[in-house]
């Protein structure tokens, strides 16, 4: 499904994930910072080496069963791998049976791409103090280099010109090293310059959360998902990389992450033991001891580029600008109440927010629409996810009863309406409940639909006779083409941190939304491309909003 996308993955497949901005004072705290997390990145891929992570297990609907942990594995030292009709993905190999092993990381700072070797097999691994000193050599030494071309948008290309333009890279032995060296590195750090406040200015409506400086969470989320445009970070990025960690001067930090080779939980769950793991220790400003300067400074990644290389870098640039300058994105922290007010309600959060998303679109569009949300299928091998169709009939009866107009508005119509009590709305909210709530067990214990239905459709495929033997008239009735085409894409991405993870949507006229429910407050990031002329952020979260507050005083009435 991933390597198939032939359009560029940032925005488009690509979240970003904001964590709670920091407080930098010197260029120190940055390194050290940055320290901490490669630090702690080496004692994690220590426990992945010896294939040491704890088994885990279903702790809802069936109890108990074991959980797949392959995504878990593939995360570190992977990379995606661009090719002209069907992208790859490369995997570290597995090292299992101990032993001194080789890491390195790839660090990016004003477009500039160090290696830095963290572990050798000859000499060991390095100490936090050394790969801070690494990090310090790499802040200094950037800045005073003259702007390099800006090879790493290349990533955020059209997959297939972006292979085309790597193939004719590999020609040069440096640059295939180069392209080896990132595609095998542990991890991506990319040192960012802050976005200016009024990059993507807009009101931001619902609570405050995060704020870097004057800059709020809609503009870290910008920062994070795509880096701003080639004026900015986003020529700091590689794209294709699994595991990007983002370290801006002015404390805003994050995530972006290539999604083909992992679901969001398991990236998070790494991620938020990297940030736990730098909060955990003291405040650190002594500058590293000058024993460490016999470890050689970092190899800078220097390019041999044709004027046809250049060329393709800025259409890249052109291309990523232009995607970045048509989304619309908005982080919107709803303050009115969270999950332990919806708990009290006798409803599983997830649940109740999806009617939640079903009842916002329905106020703006009179009628529903095939809506994705992910659920969870690793009780089987190599599980990744299945779809939740939360546009249930149950639903469009609640929302449509919820919807209907205010006694004062009927007064100059000269029809009658009846209108459904309070009562009946109860009725068939607990209707629609229990729908989506079936929806999601099913798709979770291995009964949902879509994956079965994607497997016929390969099968078929690689079962056809010739390239041009037609596929089950299934596959190409209207009615199928209709059913996947998501105009609300959403997922639960849930966190420990006061941290939140976004993405685009998938349809043009289409909305992305990922959300977070927190104790009090649920947090979140709606997305949508302003060249559509149907979709709007601001109007969903207005919608979303008023939907939220009528939820509350239908559940929260006198009997």
């Amino acid at each position: 499904m991933y390597f198939n996308f032939r359009e560029p993955i940032p925005i488009n497949s690509n979240p970003g994930m904001v964590f709670a901005p920091r407080k930098f004072t010197t260029i120190l705290d940055v390194a050290r910072f940055a320290a901490r997390l490669i630090d702690a990145a080496l004692d994690h891929k220590d426990i992945l080496n010896r294939k040491a992570l704890p088994q885990e297990r279903a702790t809802s609907r069936e109890p108990g069963q074991l959980l797949c942990m392959a995504q878990y594995y593939r995360i570190l030292e992977a990379s995606r791998l661009p090719g002209k009709k069907r992208d790859s993905q490369y995997v570290g190999a597995d090292m299992r049976g101990g032993g001194q092993v080789s890491e390195h990381v790839v660090v990016i700072c004003r477009s500039q791409l160090y290696c830095v070797p963290v572990q050798a097999g000859d000499r060991g691994r390095l100490t936090e103090d050394e790969i801070c000193s690494q990090m310090l050599y790499i802040l200094d030494d950037a800045p005073c280099l003259s702007s390099p071309p800006p090879v790493g948008l290349l990533t955020g290309w059209k997959r297939a010109l972006w292979a085309e333009a790597r193939e004719d890279l590999m020609k040069e032995e440096q640059n295939a090293r180069n392209l080896d060296l990132i595609t095998k590195s542990l991890l991506v750090v990319c040192l960012d310059e802050g976005l200016p406040t009024n990059f993507n200015c807009r009101l931001q409506r619902g609570g405050k959360g995060h704020t870097a400086g004057p800059r709020d969470e809609t503009n870290l989320a910008h920062q994070m998902l795509h880096g701003g445009g080639t004026i900015h970070n986003s020529a700091n990025r590689w794209f294709d990389k699994t595991i990007q960690l983002i370290i801006s001067g002015d404390g805003a930090c994050g995530l972006c992450y290539e999604h083909s080779n992992a679901e969001g939980v398991a990236v998070i769950q790494l991620v938020e033991k990297l940030w736990n793991h730098a909060d955990s220790l003291p405040a650190h400003s002594d500058v590293p001891a000058t024993s460490n300067s016999h470890i050689p400074p970092p190899e800078r990644m220097e390019w041999i580029l044709e004027a046809t290389d250049l060329k393709r870098i800025e259409e890249a640039g052109n291309v990523l600008d232009n995607l970045i300058k048509d989304l619309d994105f908005q982080v919107y922290r709803f303050m009115g109440y969270g999950k332990e007010f919806i708990k009290s309600c006798k409803v599983s959060p997830d649940v109740y927010i999806q009617l939640a998303l079903q009842l916002a679109y329905y106020r703006l569009y009179g009628k529903l629409t095939a809506t994705y949300e992910s659920a969870s299928t690793r009780r089987f091998r190599l599980g990744r996810v299945d779809c939740i169709r939360s546009a249930t009939p149950e639903a469009l009866e609640w929302v449509t009863a919820m919807s209907q107009p205010k006694e004062d508005d009927l007064a100059s119509k000269k029809v009658t309406f009846h209108l459904v009590s309070d009562e009946k709305k109860i009725l068939l909210w607990n209707e629609a409940v229990s729908a989506q709530t079936s929806e999601m067990v099913d798709n979770i214990l291995g009964q949902g639909i879509d994956i079965h239905i994607l497997g016929l459709r390969e099968a078929a495929r690689e079962t056809s006779p010739t390239a041009s033997t037609p596929l089950p008239k299934l596959f190409t009735d209207s009615a199928y083409r209709i059913a996947n085409k998501f105009l609300l894409t959403t997922s639960q991405v849930a966190t420990n941190t006061d941290s939140f993870m976004g993405y685009g949507p998938v349809e043009d006229d289409g909305y992305g939304a990922s959300y977070n429910p927190k104790s009090d407050c649920i947090i979140f990031c709606l997305s949508a491309f302003w060249s559509s002329e149907v979709t709007s952020t601001s109007r969903f979260v207005q919608s979303l909003e008023e939907s939220l507050n009528a939820m509350q005083v239908l559940l929260t009435r006198p009997t």
